[in-house]
């Protein structure tokens, strides 16, 4: 068997089935109005990435998805409570709310207890003892996606209810 002719055809075979798949991307080219449509859905769900969406955005907002107009009682209404519970910026180049700057002067708005000391500390050994604290870089991935094999107990408790019927049998 001649080995060259066979690496021939298998680089023709390879070639073709690349540009077989290029071509088929690029046969039907999205439109303008779907590619806008693409772009206002991914900012109305939050999957663009930080820093994408800047001031065309204000050009691409379809008058559609607009807020219906509120009554004028609506808004002065709006703006009386946030005068008085101070929820108006201060002057200046603070850019401090009134009730952060003066907070004797309004009222004290209910604060709703965290987690204690105990609590979070508890969480973050759980944490790290699963694999789930995000790894260093980029990729948003979590030691226990990047290294597997690093954690096996937490992936085998999580099929551990799935395995035992079939052991019983």
């Amino acid at each position: 068997m001649n080995h060259p002719t066979l690496k021939a055809i298998t680089m023709a075979l390879l070639i073709i089935g690349v540009s077989a798949g290029a071509r088929a991307q690029t046969a039907a080219p999205k439109a303008r109005d779907e590619v806008r449509r693409e772009l206002l859905e991914a900012m109305r769900d939050g999957t663009l990435p930080h820093g994408e969406a800047s001031a065309p955005q204000r050009e691409l907002r379809p008058q559609a998805t607009a807020q219906l107009p509120r009554s004028r009682a609506d808004v002065l209404a709006e703006l009386d409570a946030a005068r008085r519970d101070g929820e108006l910026l201060a002057g200046g180049e603070s850019s401090l709310k009134l009730n952060e700057l003066h907070p004797s002067q309004y009222p004290v708005h209910a604060v709703f207890a965290g987690k204690t000391r105990t609590q979070v500390k508890t969480e973050l050994a759980e944490a790290q003892r699963n694999g789930e604290m995000v790894a260093n870089g980029e990729s948003g991935l979590t030691l226990r996606e990047l290294h597997p094999e690093a954690y096996p107990r937490a992936a085998a408790s999580a099929f551990a209810g799935a395995s035992a019927p079939a052991r019983m049998r």
